[in-house]
């Protein structure tokens, strides 16, 4: 519930910015926003692979070896996010060019936040692993709020792109400041010392998942800001926002189900129990979702963004679908990898670049753009399912091999 909560505030925060600012400087904030979620892979990596082993080794009664863990973790991440912010900043002149901004300081600023970023991922997946919820959730609530509170703020005070993107970075810190109280993880200086050959090999195997997750989740909108007019990039950006709420409001459903799944499977339990009303949950979403965006999507865009946001309710429908069937065959993958395997994850890392081909040859207008995601993932879904049907006939025709005649 905190988790749509915190998803609510960020989207009450886009659509503030969408009616106080022109839909080109609107595009540049929206900019911001997806270069962070894109940089996300980085931070869930680091998170799940917390998760994953912090449930493993406390399920063995090793909490200690747990804590030794998060503690190399989090060196990990503070490296890892020195590093990309100094990308970010120190290149901020290219990317302005690259996804012509008006300012290039945005950059700087974001990558400012980064090293909070990656580091707060550490504890989040602390958390997550220990099924400590209530803490996970209020460190959403923590960031939506600083964020909101922050950017509402100084984009009123006529601070514009660059006082949104402070927001973000601000929303980093506190969040750090947040999961540092409440992930609650000894020194880390005793215990077992982790596997770390298997933490870096599940590393890999979770990064293959999160790369398709991320390219299929923003390349549309960094290929619109390249390719459309700054105006019709900000128009697209509103409905991306659609398209955003989907998922995360399904990766609410996986955050929970990926722990309980790795648990389950490190003591020998079913776990397709889970995955089904996983399933359930995410395709519920997703229908209310796009039916809403059908009947109602373009009036009250257009009520609250203004009459250049009116008539958006065809393309916004169609957007939310196409990322239902996205977030789907992301929750298959994300089940497949707490237990270790990432066939499904390469399947979704495939398809997504598929999406990025599609998406820089067919970048005529929106309804392209649409279109071809819509083609990328429905392949993406149909080939998942085909190789469960066929694991499962195997599976049964090896069982009746084996049976005694």
């Amino acid at each position: 519930m905190a988790m749509i909560v915190a998803n609510a505030g960020n989207y009450v925060l886009n659509l503030f910015l969408g009616r106080v600012l022109t839909p080109a400087e609107f595009s540049d904030a929206n900019l911001m926003v997806t270069l962070m979620l894109t940089i996300t892979s980085i931070a869930l990596c680091l998170q799940l692979v917390a998760a994953r082993f912090v449930g493993i080794y406390d399920e063995s009664g090793e909490p200690a070896r747990s804590d030794r863990l998060a503690r190399t973790l989090r060196g990990y991440a503070l490296g890892a996010g020195i590093v990309t912010g100094l990308v970010l900043a120190g290149g901020s002149a290219l990317w302005s060019q690259v996804f012509h901004t008006a300012s290039f300081w945005p950059f700087v600023i974001l990558g400012a936040g980064m090293p909070f970023y990656l580091v707060q991922s550490v504890g989040r997946g602390v958390m997550q692993g220990r099924l400590r919820f209530p803490g996970l959730a209020t460190s959403f609530v923590v960031e939506m709020v600083v964020r909101l509170g922050c950017g509402v703020a100084l984009v009123a005070l006529g601070f514009g792109v660059n006082g949104a993107t402070i927001g973000l970075s601000a929303s980093f810190v506190a969040t750090w400041l947040a999961v540092k109280m409440l992930a609650r993880t000894g020194p880390g200086r005793t215990g077992a010392a982790p596997d770390l050959v298997t933490v870096r090999g599940y590393a890999v195997l979770v990064s293959v998942l999160l790369l398709g997750q991320i390219i299929a989740n923003n390349s549309d909108v960094l290929v619109a800001k390249a390719f459309f007019s700054p105006d019709a990039a900000g128009i697209y950006a509103a409905i991306a926002l659609v398209g955003r709420a989907v998922f995360f409001l399904a990766w609410s459903v996986a955050t929970v189900v990926f722990p309980v799944v790795a648990r389950r499977h490190a003591s020998g339990g079913d776990t397709g129990s889970l995955l089904t009303g996983g399933i359930a949950a995410v395709a519920g979403i997703g229908a209310a979702c796009t039916f809403g965006a059908l009947l109602l999507g373009g009036p009250v865009l257009g009520f609250i963004l203004g009459p250049a946001y009116g008539d958006l309710s065809a393309p916004l429908a169609a957007y939310a679908g196409m990322t239902t069937l996205f977030a789907i065959a992301n929750l298959v993958a994300s089940h497949e990898l707490s237990q270790g395997r990432n066939t499904q994850s390469w399947l979704l890392l495939g398809a997504s670049l598929l999406q990025l081909v599609l998406l820089l040859v067919w970048h005529e207008s929106t309804a392209q753009l649409i279109t071809v995601q819509f083609v990328a993932m429905a392949l993406l879904l149909g080939v998942m399912v085909a190789r469960n049907v066929l694991a499962r006939s195997s599976t049964h025709i090896s069982t009746e091999e084996g049976l005694p005649r």
